[in-house]
């Protein structure tokens, strides 16, 4: 490539003459903005302050809130163990419970119901209650200690002064506990509570509770209730829960202890013709069976064990010789 002469450029520079200068004032400020671009560089260039380990703390704990949150509802969730509330301890005729046919000693559990239709069931609830329910019973087992009669006629034994197993029956005007005693309890269009023994307690849902002893009787309805005293312990009212009880093994126990037992039972007095007689009776062992027996045919089997004369007069079991009239 050609160089141009020198000559040649400098006649150039004549021709535009001299360029004009900036007045001071314009130089400044051109310095000091090439200066704050300057720092404006560097700035961009410089390492990030680390944050301080006091503000690391709030974050780390959001953070482990977090995860924790996460975890509760990413764990693998498990049914309740169910919980055993009842065992069957007598079945007779077609009950069904959940609809399945009941079998003897079958676990019951919270939330099974019980139909008996044509059939009696009874229950061992706890360590000593027993629970019963009548032909066309429906039962609602809802928890341990909590059931609830939908319909029919249900009998509870709360196992004498020495049972100490709660329960709570719900009826439709309200919740009945017992209070160490024997009773019934039926809801059709009413409800129905008879005592035997001891006492019981109908916590009704719109008034106060009704305390009632041995021989009492309630009748509660929605707009009524009806109370009557000196009912008997014995009786129509009671033979089906007589019936539907389990069956006392009687190999090599005391006669008295059977006697005892017999009578709780049917609500009969036991009487004895005298010390010599009650002494006896606590002496002599039984032994066989009376599984399949009704009341009278029990008597009858341990009158011809034990030689011991046994009758049921009003309402009493006497031992021995029964008294003149």
């Amino acid at each position: 490539m050609s160089r141009e002469p020198s000559g040649q450029i400098e006649s150039l520079l004549k021709i535009a003459g001299e360029r004009d200068q900036p007045s001071a004032d314009g130089m400044a400020r051109a310095r000091e903005a090439a200066r704050r671009a300057w720092q404006d560089g560097l700035s961009h260039h410089e390492e990030p302050a680390r944050p301080s380990r006091r503000n690391w703390f709030p974050g780390l704990g959001i953070a482990a809130t977090f995860l924790v949150v996460l975890g509760i509802a990413l764990w693998p969730r498990y049914p309740d163990a169910p919980v055993t509330v009842a065992r069957v301890a007598v079945v007779s005729g077609d009950s069904r419970l959940n609809g399945a046919a009941v079998r003897d000693a079958a676990v019951v559990q919270g939330g099974d119901l019980l139909s008996t239709g044509s059939g009696r069931v009874a229950f061992t609830i706890g360590d000593s209650l027993s629970l019963r329910a009548d032909r066309q019973t429906r039962l609602r087992f809802d928890a341990a200690g909590r059931v609830t009669l939908l319909e029919g006629t249900v009998y509870v034994d709360s196992g004498g002064l020495n049972g100490h197993t709660p329960l709570q029956i719900g009826t439709p005007v309200g919740v009945v506990r017992h209070v160490g005693t024997q009773f019934l309890v039926s809801v059709s269009d009413r409800t129905r509570v008879l005592v035997r023994e001891g006492r019981v307690l109908l916590a009704r849902t719109e008034s106060s509770a009704l305390d009632l002893g041995a021989g009492d009787l309630a009748e509660v309805a929605p707009t009524h209730v009806r109370i009557e005293r000196g009912q008997p312990a014995s009786g129509p009212d009671w033979e089906w829960a007589a019936a539907t009880a389990p069956v006392f093994d009687i190999e090599n126990r005391p006669l008295a202890e059977f006697l005892a037992w017999l009578a709780r039972e049917h609500g009969w007095r036991l009487r004895y013709a005298g010390p010599e007689v009650q002494s006896r009776a606590a002496d002599i062992r039984l032994h066989g069976t009376v599984t399949g027996l009704d009341a009278n045919g029990m008597l009858e089997r341990v009158m011809l064990i034990t030689g011991v004369p046994l009758a049921v007069v009003n309402g009493e079991l006497f031992v021995g010789e029964v008294p003149p009239a």
